[in-house]
């Protein structure tokens, strides 16, 4: 019987390995596709990839505050497998879906209000400001569907489905890299937008892997092989429990990525427009190792949570170390490769040997920072797990005022290299993984763990 499915988790190295490696992938292969997203930018000049760089940061800020309530979300969900409470899992999906619907429809709103302002007032000319402006009236769109894309994502995970995760990544990227070649250069009939057809082809291929998880999840009937009956009544104390648990999430996030953005003006502010484009392929590839880092702090997210759940808190620390030597071992393998062979992937740019003969000093910086990622973001998704999300904010709210001063000093007062620049990020992430563990440590996390 459907019923019998046990929702409790694996912890073994490879239940964390299948937990963890579709998830893995599912982030992996949309990292993929704005890689070569940036590169067909670069084809059409190092300021539409210098863009890019902005563009992109902005945007972030909205998706990393999904993602906060994503988190939030996965956690619930988790406890509540853990504690085989089913039908409350889509409960909590179904509330975070209506909480996400209305902050997504703020945020669009509040972008076409203020983004050109906004790109003036940090120092970009008008032109830039125009350009910038105009993709994110688009790109913003987006969010609709990525919030919607996220929190199903979610479900599955906390389900230990993350498999059907790559199918779903592969179909989405496969039709934003289409379009991207398509719109714009203009190949296939259809028109060319340059700058702005990644703006379309990105809301398109958001809105159809939000649609595709959808369809899974029903046509696989997901919910019923684990005896979950849907309810879409509307509860104003789940709302409130998603809601006061997301908050400090979505908080954190918002703060954290927006702390980038002001990174990449202060870049735009000081350096040259060559210079910014490498800044945009460190984003690309930090972005790109940093998919291994989040799917294990996804994995611990959902592992802790669930062993909570179950009353077996005590387990964590062993879980923990166990997720941070696979997850650092892994990193150290990329890092390794990417430094022997550095000028295959700034060479993926276009823009000749000056850029790749400036690229390597920060790309020496950020293969550091990537390894400091995989190890602080476990910690700290551990922490999140236990539930206690005002905690998580001021741990990354600690970090991102060591990061921010940081960077105004480095970058706006003293000007120095791309190179100290991008140290921030050791800044950042040492700050963070010091602080979870001290917590986890010496805190007093267990106290009220079974208050939601």
């Amino acid at each position: 019987m459907a019923h019998n499915l046990s929702l409790k988790v694996d912890t073994s190295i490879k239940g964390i390995i299948l937990l963890t490696l579709p998830i893995s992938m599912s982030k992996f292969i949309p990292e993929i596709n704005y890689l070569i997203n940036a590169t067909f930018l670069g084809q059409l000049g190092s300021v539409e990839l210098a863009l890019a760089g902005i563009t992109g940061v902005f945007y972030l800020i909205f998706s990393a505050i999904g993602y906060g309530l994503n988190n939030a979300l996965l956690a619930i969900m988790s406890r509540r497998a853990g504690e085989d409470n089913r039908n409350e899992i889509f409960s909590t999906l179904w509330h975070g879906l209506i909480i996400a619907t209305f902050l997504a429809s703020v945020f669009i709103i509040a972008t076409w209000l203020f983004v050109h302002p906004i790109m003036i007032g940090a120092g970009m000319d008008h032109v830039g400001a125009k350009m910038a402006g105009d993709f994110l009236n688009i790109r913003i769109c987006g969010l609709f569907f990525l919030y919607g894309l996220q929190m199903q994502n979610a479900y599955l995970i906390s389900l230990q489905q993350s498999k059907y995760l790559i199918i779903i990544a592969i179909i989405q990227s496969a039709l934003n890299l289409f379009l991207d070649y398509s719109l714009i250069f203009g190949h296939f009939g259809m028109p060319e937008l340059g700058f702005n057809g990644a703006a379309y082809a990105s809301v398109i291929s958001e809105f159809v892997g939000m649609l595709t998880v959808a369809l899974f999840i029903r046509l696989l009937k997901i919910s019923k092989k684990y005896n979950i009956i849907p309810n879409f009544k509307i509860y104003f104390s789940t709302i409130k429990l998603v809601f006061t648990q997301g908050l400090p999430l979505m908080s954190q996030y918002a703060v954290s990525t927006g702390s980038w953005w002001v990174f990449f003006i202060l870049v735009n502010r000081n350096y040259t427009y060559s210079e910014q484009a490498v800044s945009q392929a460190m984003r690309n590839l930090f972005g790109l190792s940093g998919v291994f880092s989040w799917a294990f702090g996804s994995s611990a997210n959902t592992i802790i949570s669930n062993l909570i759940g179950q009353g077996r808190g005590e387990e964590i620390f062993l879980i923990i170390r166990k997720m941070s030597k696979i997850s650092f071992l892994g990193m150290l393998t990329l890092v390794i490769i990417l430094n022997i062979f550095p000028s295959i992937f700034l060479g993926l740019f276009g823009q000749g040997e000056g850029f790749i003969a400036s690229g390597l000093g920060p790309l020496h910086i950020v293969s550091l920072a990537m390894l400091m990622l995989c190890i602080g973001v476990i910690w700290l998704n551990a922490v999140v797990a236990t539930g206690k999300t005002k905690v998580v904010f001021w741990i990354e709210f600690t970090g991102i005022l060591a990061y921010t001063i940081y960077i105004w000093i480095v970058i706006e007062m003293l000007h120095l290299s791309l190179e100290a620049a991008w140290m921030s990020e050791w800044v950042y992430w040492v700050m963070l993984y010091v602080l979870s563990y001290l917590y986890l440590k010496y805190g007093k996390w267990q106290e009220g763990l079974g208050y939601y």
